[in-house]
């Protein structure tokens, strides 16, 4: 079976965060990363130990054909106009919704943590760009088949109009105009 392709760093961290240690539930690990290759493909492995339990972990990802450089206005890249192999847009959106959330609290005078909740914020932005690129072109919603995960699955059944191009745009216009007011100084 062939491995999944990770577009860019920010993805292959993004969906290891998102896929705790099995044995203790942490996600804390310094990964270390190298190429290598899959069945004469080129791929990236990470590995790291948990920082909770101290058990080896380890993910390999194929690397695209043509990997997608970053603009240099881009504070997060998962990638290019493809859609990611890695996460469905249910869980594109369960991201966006999650980094709204940690961003839209109360700004703290604590530069540290205002920074996270920018990044929060940039990150939720940047998750609904990923799910409209699993509309088809022409298209004015994610298809149900691109679902493949129970977590998307069940975001997608839970209310199928938030994965309508129209909704996925202004949220992602809105959330990018109160991103760029409410961060200005920082």
């Amino acid at each position: 079976m062939a491995l999944p392709v990770v577009r860019t760093r920010d993805e292959a961290h993004l969906y290891m965060d998102l896929h705790p240690c099995e044995r203790c539930g942490s996600v804390e690990v310094a990964w270390e990363s190298g190429l290598t290759d899959d069945g004469g493909e080129p791929a990236r492995r990470y590995s790291g130990v948990c920082g909770g339990c101290q058990a080896p972990r380890e993910f390999v990802f194929r690397l695209p054909e043509r990997p997608s450089i970053p603009g240099p206005d881009d504070a997060v890249f998962f990638g290019g106009p493809e859609h990611s192999q890695l996460l469905d847009p249910g869980e594109w959106r369960l991201i966006a919704d999650l980094g709204i959330q940690d961003g839209s609290s109360p700004l703290s005078g604590d530069p540290a943590v205002d920074a996270e909740r920018k990044r929060s914020f940039v990150l939720a932005v940047a998750a609904f760009g990923e799910v409209l690129k699993f509309i088809p072109e022409g298209g004015d919603a994610v298809p149900e088949s691109s679902f493949w995960t129970p977590h998307g699955r069940a975001a997608y059944e839970e209310n199928p109009a938030l994965f309508r191009r129209e909704q996925l745009e202004r949220s992602r216009r809105n959330f990018a105009d109160e991103l760029e007011d409410r961060f200005r100084d920082l």
